[in-house]
């Protein structure tokens, strides 16, 4: 009896221990549950906090870029009141984006190696772009208070330099506002980074890209330039036309000039001239500069003679050297540069001008400038008088009449600017200075129309024409350039497209080809010395025409330290052909690809291949 109610007692004692237990692990297993419960939900609200606030940082990031994006028009505008308006909503969004991107959450967030990257990139990007607003805009806001760029030109021709002296002293703060910037968003590593880090990132770092080198461009050179416009005393210069009508390598036969002075940004056009006076002088004939015979050798024996063809060589600061030696042993002149532009940069001027009235009775416009002076002038004027004087006296009228219409100064100098840069991109103006400094700027902004002596700051390839025919045939010239490159061999193909479009009517014998008939050619057809050029320590593997359409005309040679080859290429009227050449590039680091050509009377399309890619960035090896 006594052992049954022991054994019961222990079942019941047994039975109580295992509900307790089942009731502790069901305490626990709750515990538990809420426990995890309550980190899930609790990781999930700190998760959602975070990402509302990543996305409110986000938001600011991208409002303050699109802002800045319009800061470059509105200071075109001088728009002081919006500038004052978008600094300050900018810096409103810069300052809550840098203050939203720190505090506890953050902190928790970067201690997540997938997360850390993201957060120290937004953290650094609101910061930099913070503090490049606080340092850029203010000082921009107070150059355009105190000066006026909207209104540069001065009546009596000319620029006034007061607004550009103003701005030396601010640069330097906000040029060391980009240029800190650009360190920081240089030194962010993209490679963990989320898209939605990455865009706000990407676009604040292409305003900040494009800023920063032009602005420490413009602090390094702007003594240089105030100097070249005659800030610190007359700076003589001489401006030469070059007429695409009769091609040369850097546009055209350079028959006309004019003598410009420049005092404290006020410009007086002294003298004109064309390459008749040098007859009458009697330096017509005679070599005015030596130069090596690699270099001679690349071009007829009129080069270095006649001044009207000083532009075969597509090196411009050989072109200004022969000017300014031929102008000294003239009469004494001595220039402090020589530039050059054709009537296709005229015609982009007087889209911000508006149409000229001449003395003749009719307007010379944007439209119609370039076909007046390349081909009506011809019809009219080319048969008649001395060697085509009539026609001579007739650009002289035009260029001084469209000059005393710039120096009223009545025109937008922003627009005036835009056309320039347009005209300097289709390679159509040619700066060369005495002064190092100045000549330092042009060069590097690729102003100087200069064959580069090495491959450090660009890889040079290009194709030229010089007209052989003597006449003014190639108005009716149109080209097309295109570029393929082989990155795994460092090959550059470059080919021109060309096409005769000359028609029956064109009569008269100073635009047909004088020369044609010594070689049995019809008049129409157009003669073409095409120079094909390789940069230092290339060469040239295949050329078409391989020996030309005259192989007695073929030359070689060296220019520079560029290695070059001319083939006498024909083009018949109604005719389209293609020209073309291979370069092997040297071993080594090379600079950005150039594709240079000769500007023609019209528009030349460029087209780079995408093949090209590594090249147009530069080689490092």
């Amino acid at each position: 009896m006594s052992g049954d109610l022991e054994r019961r007692d222990r079942r019941q004692r047994a039975e109580k221990s295992a509900g307790s237990g089942r009731q502790l692990a069901a305490t626990i297993a709750g515990w538990t549950v809420g426990a995890l419960g309550f980190a899930v939900f609790g990781a999930a609200a700190i998760a959602l906090a975070f990402v509302h606030q990543a996305g409110v940082v986000r938001t600011d990031l991208l409002g303050a870029q699109t802002k800045l994006s319009f800061v470059p028009q509105i200071v075109a505008n001088r728009d002081i009141a919006g500038l004052n308006q978008v600094s300050g909503e900018v810096l409103e969004q810069t300052n809550r984006a840098d203050a939203n991107s720190s505090g506890p959450l953050w902190d928790l967030a970067s201690s997540f190696p997938l997360v850390k990257d993201n957060t120290q990139a937004v953290q650094e990007l609101t910061a930099m772009t913070r503090d490049l607003t606080g340092r850029a805009l203010p000082p921009t806001v107070a150059l355009l208070s105190a000066s006026d760029f909207s209104s540069l030109a001065v009546e009596g021709g000319g620029i006034n330099l007061e607004p550009f002296r103003q701005a030396e002293g601010a640069l330097p703060e906000i040029t060391s506002a980009f240029t800190d910037a650009k360190v920081v968003t240089d030194g962010i590593d993209r490679t963990n980074l989320l898209p939605i880090v990455t865009e706000p990132l990407d676009q604040v770092a292409q305003i900040v890209d494009q800023a920063a080198p032009s602005l420490t461009l413009v602090q390094k050179y702007l003594p240089s330039l105030l100097a070249a416009a005659g800030g610190d005393g007359p700076k003589t210069y001489l401006v030469v036309f070059q007429n695409n009508a009769e091609i040369r390598a850097t546009g055209g036969n350079p028959a006309a000039s004019s003598v410009m002075v420049v005092d404290d940004g006020r410009i007086e056009l002294k003298e004109q001239s064309d390459s008749m006076a040098f007859y009458a002088a009697g330096q017509a004939g005679r070599s005015v500069l030596d130069l090596p015979e690699s270099t001679l050798a690349l071009y007829p024996d009129t080069f270095t003679r006649y001044s009207q063809d000083y532009t075969f060589s597509p090196d411009f600061p050989t072109t200004a050297r022969l000017f300014e030696s031929l102008w000294n042993r003239t009469d004494g002149s001595q220039f402090d540069g020589v530039m050059s532009i054709d009537p296709v940069v005229l015609a982009h001027m007087l889209e911000v001008l508006g149409p000229v009235d001449l003395p003749s009775g009719e307007q010379i416009t944007s439209d119609n400038a370039v076909k007046l002076l390349l081909s009506d002038a011809y019809q009219r004027y080319g048969d008649a008088g001395d060697n085509g004087r009539s026609s001579d006296e007739f650009f002289a009228t035009v260029s001084s009449t469209v000059f005393s219409r710039l120096a009223g100064g009545q025109w937008n100098p922003i627009a005036m600017f835009d056309q320039l840069t347009r005209s300097a991109q289709e390679q159509r103006i040619n700066l060369w200075f005495r002064d190092e400094q100045a000549q330092s700027l042009v060069s590097e902004v690729g102003l100087d129309g200069g064959l580069r002596a090495d491959n450090a700051a660009s890889t040079q390839v290009g194709i030229y024409f010089n007209d052989f025919s003597i006449g003014k045939l190639e108005y009716h010239l149109a080209t097309e350039v295109f570029a393929t490159c082989n990155a795994a061999d460092r090959t550059v193909n470059m080919s021109v497209n060309m096409r005769n479009s000359i028609t029956d009517d064109i009569t008269n014998a100073y635009t047909l080809g004088f020369r044609n008939s010594d070689y049995g050619l019809p008049p129409r057809t157009m003669m073409l010395n095409a120079l094909f050029f390789a940069p230092p320590g290339a060469t040239i593997t295949a050329l078409d025409p391989a020996d030309g359409d005259i192989p007695s005309l073929s030359r070689s040679g060296s220019e520079n330290g560029n290695s070059g080859e001319s083939r006498m290429v024909t083009l018949g009227q109604g005719e389209s052909r293609t020209v073309s050449y291979t370069v092997q590039l040297p071993a080594g680091p090379l600079g950005p690809l150039d594709i240079r050509h000769t500007p023609t009377a019209s528009d030349t399309p460029v087209t780079v291949d995408a093949s090209c890619d590594p090249f147009v960035a530069g080689f490092s090896s």
